[in-house]
C-alpha cells in the first residue's frame, strides 16, 4: 500500500484497515448490509444531521412530539422495534473524548437515519 494512501485511510475515523491483504494489496470491502437492530440490545450510533435539526419532520411531530436528540453521536438501548423505525433510550456520547454525557434523551428515530458505529457496548 502506498503511504499516501495508507496515512488518508489512518486519518478516516471510522476506517477498518483490518481487510487489507498485502500479499495481493487489495482491500476486501464487504457488501453493505442494513444493520439488524434488535429489542434489548445496545448501539452506538450517529444520527444524521437532518434529524436533529428538522423540528417539522414527520418523526419530529407524529412520532417524537417535537423532542429531537440534541447531539449526532448516541448510546442507544432499543427498546421497541416498529418496522424501519426503533424506539430508544439513550445517552448522548462525545466521540472526541470517549465518554459518555449526562444529558439522556428517549424517542423513535428511523434506523434509514443512522450510522452504526458499534454493537453490544
Amino acid at each position: 500500500m502506498r503511504d499516501i494512501i495508507r496515512k488518508q485511510l489512518e486519518a478516516c475515523v471510522f476506517c477498518d484497515l483490518s481487510n487489507y491483504d498485502p500479499n495481493t494489496n487489495t482491500f476486501i470491502i464487504k457488501k453493505y448490509n442494513r444493520p439488524d437492530y434488535k429489542v434489548g440490545s445496545c448501539y452506538l450510533i450517529k444520527v444524521n444531521d437532518n434529524v436533529m435539526n428538522d423540528k417539522d419532520s414527520a418523526i419530529a411531530i407524529n412520532w417524537n412530539n417535537g423532542n429531537l436528540p440534541k447531539y449526532p453521536y448516541l448510546k442507544i438501548y432499543v427498546g421497541q422495534v416498529m418496522g424501519k423505525m426503533i424506539r430508544v433510550d439513550s445517552i448522548y456520547y462525545n466521540i472526541e473524548t470517549n465518554q459518555d454525557s449526562v444529558e439522556m434523551w428517549n424517542g423513535w428515530l428511523n434506523i434509514d437515519d443512522l450510522i452504526l458505529i458499534s454493537k453490544n457496548i
